[in-house]
């Protein structure tokens, strides 16, 4: 989402709606939570000041299966506009590559595909106050997609991630901490075989960051994310959980653009029936992110 350090024109979709109204960067009155990716995959609240435009190039990374090689890899350019007060909405087109090589349940692949469309809308529902410290934001995202996160196979899939973010200063100008609950249904069906059935899936994401800001520019932190997949749309049947954890960090390159990152080893899992100590039928080893916005 638009934020004043990590926001972008989306130039031709939201156009006529970047233009702020007067004084809608005026100076908080209380201690606030920075803009921008300051959490890592953890989103905070910010959704900008009305009249905000973003354009931002996120790439998401996974690596690491039991054996063989397996590298996955996801950009997503998100256009993105604060439209109202509190409310903010994104488009988003996909592109995914695969590289897989001698892991058992998936054939070799090496390739890189369109990977559909996503549309998002975020409303921040309760404002930080002087009164009050926390802050909370809605987002839902229905996406299409058209390869399979895993296999790297071609799908038809349709999803849609509810996500509720909450964040609060700890110490101001200093220390931050952020809550996120995902919650994704979906369903897709392979490309490759007329006879196959719609497969319905769900998954949540459960993740809390801590963010230290070491002067204007530079923010560093660390994060824990629990994963967990699941049969049936309404988390019908676990089939898998997982628990990442490691370092973020941002820093704001100018006024109007913002580089994050973060990288999150798998501490521990669990698959349904297998007897090992981390998840990798699900997940892998690795999962890591880099991500640059812009915007004015």
């Amino acid at each position: 989402m638009p934020t004043k350090a990590a926001a972008a024109p989306a130039a031709l979709p939201t156009w006529g709606l970047c233009r702020k109204p007067a004084g809608a960067d005026e100076p908080d009155k209380f201690p606030n939570v920075p803009g921008g990716d300051i959490f890592g995959f953890t989103s905070p609240t910010d959704v900008g000041s009305p009249g905000d435009c973003g354009l931002a190039f996120e790439y998401s990374g996974r690596e690491g299966k039991a054996d063989g090689r397996y590298w996955a890899g996801t950009l997503k350019t998100q256009f993105s506009a604060t439209i109202a007060e509190n409310v903010a909405v994104a488009l988003s087109p996909f592109v995914s590559h695969h590289r897989i090589r001698n892991v058992t349940g998936l054939d070799d692949l090496e390739r890189t595909r369109f990977d559909g469309i996503s549309g998002e809308v975020s409303w921040r529902f309760l404002e930080r106050s002087a009164a009050n410290r926390v802050a909370a934001t809605f987002s839902m995202e229905p996406r299409w997609a058209r390869v399979d996160g895993t296999s790297g196979a071609g799908v038809t899939a349709y999803a849609v991630e509810f996500k509720l973010f909450v964040d609060t200063v700890l110490v101001p100008d200093r220390l931050y901490a952020a809550l996120n609950l995902n919650y994704a249904p979906a369903t897709q069906k392979a490309d490759n075989d007329p006879a196959a059935g719609w497969v319905r899936s769900s998954s949540t994401n459960v993740s809390g960051a801590l963010a230290y800001q070491i002067n204007d520019r530079w923010f560093v932190g660390a994060e824990a994310r629990y994963l967990a997949a699941f049969e049936g749309s309404a988390l019908d049947r676990n089939v898998g959980e997982a628990l990442f954890f490691g370092p973020t960090m941002m820093v704001k390159l100018s006024e109007n653009a913002a580089f994050n990152v973060v990288w999150t080893p798998q501490i521990w899992g669990r698959a349904a029936g297998v007897d090992r100590r981390l998840d990798l039928d699900n997940f892998e080893r690795h999962q890591f992110r880099a991500k640059l916005s812009l915007g004015f």
